[in-house]
This record gives C-alpha cells, sequence and structure tokens, in this order.
C-alpha cells in the first residue's frame, strides 16, 4: 500500500512538472512566432494571453504586475501612439501591382491559381499611406480602453481637460481624430476641420446643443522636433559618423545602415526565394516562376498588409513560419540600424520628446494651474522606435547583424511587438501618499510604463515602477543637454536641420549672467590699465 502510494505521488508530480512544460512551452513558441514587422497590425502583435489583459482596470492589473501601486491614485498620463493600419506606400503599391500582374499572365501552380483573382491588393495609388478603416478602428478602440482602464482620470467627459498633438500627414491626423471620437461617449459625434498649422475637432452630444471643439497643433517635419525628429534632422543623421565613447567607427551610420541589403543578399533569403519559386511554379515544368530576392520579400510584405487591412489574406499561405521569420529580421535589421539601438544618434534625436514627458510630470506634481490629465501624440513607427530606446526597452546583449540571424531567433529587439500598427507606449504617475502623509517629496511619485497596453518595467529602475527621481535622472543621463551641435551634428550640419536656438527664461538668465560678468571684466581691465599707466607716469617722472 505504502509502495502504490508514493507511486501515486510520483506520477502525480511528474504530471504537474509535465504540464507546466507544456504550458511554458506553449508561452514560448507563441511568443517566438513570426509576425509581419512593423506591417503588424495592432491585434496580431499580441499573445493570446496579453490580449485579454488589455480589458483590465489599473487595478487588475497591479494587482498582478505592481502590487505596491494598489494603495496609489493615477494622476496624469502621457501616451505616444503610432497611427493606425495603412495602405502601403506609393512604392509598395506599384511594386505589388507589376508582381499581380505578372502571375496572373504566366502559367503557376494550379494550388495557387486563386491568387490570380486575388484583387484586395489592387489598391488605387492614390490611397497611399491612408489610414485604412481597420486603421481607424483600431485607434477608436484603444481609447475606449484607455478610458475604461484609467476611469478616475476621465471623469469629466470635457476635451479641454487633455492635450492632444499631432504629426501634420494624413495618417496621424486621422488617427487622432478615430482616437477622439472613440473617447468621446457613443451619443457625441465629432467633426473636424483642417488648417495649415491646426487641426479642429469639434464634438456635440446628440442630446444637447452643446458643442466642445479641441485644437490639435500640427507641425511641419522640418520643425517638428518632437513627433518628427527623424525628418528634422534628417541631413545631420545621414552623414553622422556614431562613436562609443570617444571611439569613432570604421563606416558611416549609413554604410552600417546596409545590414538589412546584406542580409537580403545572403542564404537566408536565397533559400526563401527558391522556396517561393518551387510553390509558384508549375508541376513537372521545366521552367521554374521566376521570382527575385525583392520580390520574395514583397510577398511577405503583402501578406501583412492584407492581415492588416482585411484580416484575411491568400498570399500568407505561400509562406512558412521560417520565410516569415526571414523576412522579420530582415525588416528589423533595417529599423535596429536606422532608428534603434544600431547607433546612439538613432534614439538620442528624440531627447526632446523624453524631456517633454518629464516636463509634464513635473507640472503634475508642482500642481501647476491647468496642466492637462491626459496628454495623447499621435506619431509613427520612427517615433516609437527611439522613444523605447532612450527607455532601454528591448535591447540585445549583441548587436544584430546579417549574419547573425541563427543567434538571434530569441532577440528582444522585435518590430513586431515593439511598434505594429496602432502601437503605444504610455507614462501613467501615480501619487502613492497617504491622506495623513502632506510632504511634497517627489519620492512619493510612482511611473507605471504600459507597452501596448501591457505593463513593463523600465530597466533602469531599481524594482517595478520607478520613482519620480529615478526616472528624471535617467532622462538627465540620457539626453545630457539635448544640443545637437555636438550630439548630433558634430561639425557636419552646417546649420542645415540643427535645433534652432531657442529663447527661454534658463538662457536670458545665462545670458544676463554673461553679461554682466563680460562688463565686470570691462571695468576690470580699464581700472588695471589707468592704475599701470599712472603707476608708469610716476616712474617716468621720477
Amino acid at each position: 500500500m505504502m509502495h502504490s502510494s508514493c507511486t501515486r505521488m510520483e506520477i502525480k508530480r511528474v504530471s504537474v512538472v509535465f504540464v507546466f512544460l507544456m504550458v511554458l512551452t506553449t508561452v514560448q513558441c507563441e511568443l517566438l512566432m513570426p509576425k509581419y514587422s512593423t506591417k503588424t497590425s495592432y491585434d496580431l502583435s499580441f499573445n493570446k494571453s496579453n490580449i485579454l489583459k488589455r480589458e483590465l482596470s489599473w487595478q487588475q492589473l497591479a494587482k498582478e504586475f505592481s502590487p505596491e501601486l494598489q494603495t496609489c491614485n493615477p494622476i496624469g498620463l502621457y501616451v505616444v501612439y503610432r497611427h493606425g493600419s495603412r495602405y502601403p506606400s506609393e512604392k509598395d503599391i506599384k511594386k505589388f501591382n507589376l508582381f499581380l500582374e505578372r502571375a496572373r499572365n504566366e502559367s503557376i501552380n494550379p494550388e495557387f491559381e486563386y491568387l490570380q483573382n486575388d484583387t484586395d491588393l489592387e489598391i488605387p495609388v492614390n490611397l497611399h499611406h491612408k489610414l485604412s478603416e481597420s486603421g481607424k478602428l483600431e485607434m477608436n478602440h484603444i481609447a475606449k480602453r484607455m478610458k475604461k482602464r484609467f476611469a478616475d482620470l476621465f471623469q469629466d467627459q470635457l476635451l479641454t481637460n487633455y492635450a492632444f498633438q499631432s504629426s501634420n500627414l494624413s495618417r496621424t491626423i486621422d488617427s487622432t481624430i478615430s482616437f477622439i471620437q472613440g473617447f468621446v461617449d457613443d451619443e457625441t459625434n465629432c467633426s473636424s476641420a483642417l488648417t495649415e498649422d491646426e487641426l479642429l475637432v469639434t464634438c456635440q452630444k446628440s442630446s444637447s446643443s452643446m458643442r466642445e471643439t479641441v485644437v490639435v497643433p500640427l507641425h511641419n517635419k522640418t520643425s517638428d522636433y518632437l513627433l518628427r525628429f527623424f525628418d528634422a534632422y534628417e541631413d545631420c543623421l545621414k552623414e553622422q559618423v556614431d562613436s562609443d565613447e570617444g571611439e569613432e567607427l570604421e563606416s558611416t551610420r549609413t554604410d552600417q545602415m546596409r545590414e538589412d541589403a546584406k542580409f537580403v543578399e545572403g542564404k537566408e533569403v536565397a533559400g526563401m526565394q527558391l522556396r517561393l519559386s518551387q510553390k509558384l511554379s508549375v508541376p513537372g515544368a521545366r521552367e521554374k516562376f521566376n521570382i527575385s530576392r525583392d520580390e520574395a520579400i514583397d510577398v511577405a510584405k503583402m501578406c501583412g498588409y492584407q492581415l492588416a487591412l482585411f484580416n484575411h489574406s491568400g498570399w500568407c499561405s505561400l509562406l512558412s513560419d521560417e520565410d516569415l521569420r526571414i523576412f522579420e529580421y530582415k525588416q528589423d535589421l533595417k529599423h535596429y540600424w536606422k532608428r534603434g539601438y544600431g547607433h546612439r544618434v538613432n534614439y538620442l534625436v528624440g531627447c526632446n520628446l523624453v524631456r517633454d514627458i518629464a516636463s509634464y510630470f513635473g507640472q503634475l506634481t508642482t500642481g501647476l494651474a491647468d496642466t492637462p490629465k491626459g496628454v495623447f501624440k499621435f506619431a509613427h513607427a520612427e517615433t516609437i522606435v527611439p522613444l523605447e530606446c532612450l527607455m532601454g526597452l528591448y535591447k540585445d546583449k549583441r548587436p544584430l547583424t546579417a549574419t547573425s540571424y541563427q543567434d538571434n531567433h530569441s532577440r528582444l529587439f522585435r518590430t513586431s511587438w515593439m511598434t505594429p500598427f496602432a502601437a503605444n507606449i504610455a507614462f501613467v504617475l501615480f501619487n502613492c501618499s497617504s491622506e495623513a502623509d502632506d510632504t511634497n517629496a517627489l519620492t512619493k511619485y510612482k511611473l507605471q510604463v504600459f507597452m501596448n497596453e501591457i505593463p513593463v518595467d523600465l530597466p533602469f529602475c531599481r524594482s517595478g515602477p520607478c520613482d519620480l527621481v529615478e526616472f528624471s535622472t535617467h532622462i538627465r543621463e540620457v539626453t545630457g543637454e539635448c544640443n545637437f551641435n555636438n550630439t548630433c551634428c558634430f561639425e557636419n550640419c552646417g546649420g542645415a536641420r540643427c535645433m534652432p536656438f531657442q529663447f527661454n527664461e534658463w538662457t536670458i538668465f545665462c545670458i544676463s549672467v554673461a553679461a554682466v560678468a563680460f562688463v565686470a571684466w570691462m571695468l576690470i581691465l580699464m581700472i588695471e590699465l589707468r592704475y599701470s599707466g599712472a603707476k608708469y607716469t610716476v616712474i617716468k617722472n621720477h
């Protein structure tokens, strides 16, 4: 009996371990499933467990992720969004159409003849880069979930208690409008009007004659140092020679951005090209369907776009998981070297945005009047990736290169979950003081970051949510003086697109001090000269 009991217990233990390993393996496999890089739709970027967590309140999330926040209260949030799912670029639309036309005019494997009748990607060129209907829904639903999650911050429903800003492109402007429509209740209808430097969104309840208009500032790309810094500093970034701890690299930033091009010429993409050619070729035919390496990459792009725009794709059936991993890695190389950790300057140009976040929290903690309860910025993948890098998120121990594909299947830098369509990074400030505590110490404030609506820990914080001192210290350390005559342009800038000199209280104070010092120095010099002259005259008379 004893032996039988022990055996049952051992079997039970083994079963528990087995189930645990199965669950762990399933989660790991799900996390490593290839996606479509920055062409991934928002919903597809989530695994099954995280997609359910989007519906939870901040209190429920705190219980699971950050128990120390359960006795705190959110007092403000700052969120940066990428626009929702959009149509392809004009260049991609033309390439897709050419490939579709060739596929229709050539003999292909009967198994895939249905692709010759696929009209989804016959996209009019005039729709290039425009926000799609699916993109509008993404932004609308994100707004509704955020408002529900932080209900305490959004009780009064007044749009004027919140600040909005967008880049001046149609896809971000339309994302802003869709977000605001989701932000207000279902009985409120919003209309919009556009000027050269402002978006005006007017909302009115169907049961009321009262209207509310929110003004959304817009800036052109050469002067948008907050949301389109990658364009505002474009000339500097093109010519920049990056350095690490003062040691210059042998090649320019532009040369190293070609890692993705080297990868396309490598064996992995060659294998992807061969597999697609074999699948599309008529079985037994002497001539194989001719597809280039670039066209193989385009097939994966077509797959991603179709899923994002229409939630289905025939072209995806041509691609194996390995093909998608290859495509995803190729795209990650591009973003790593162009906007990510490949060069410090890629993300340091985003210092104005990080400083704006810190400035907003400063206003909240000092009780400055008219500080909005929430700040919402609508921008691009090229805004989100540098911001994530400035926060130290998704940083691998070794750089991604064209020859390290096999070593990087478990990499952290994966744009499919870092910056899918509608990606967002929210900074939420909590007041954690008790009612009896009336101290103004910054340590009573805690900062929780949500990446695509899921809490994440910042690597520079000691544990869990940052206290505001930790966050502010990191911002000062990582951004330095935020002076691109030194950190970005060096001597190559020529003033083309450097940050313009801006007067503020600090610069005026510094100039005043310098002027007073200069006048004092001149007076001392004049007195010395007169004294020296008088001394010389006395000596001469003697």
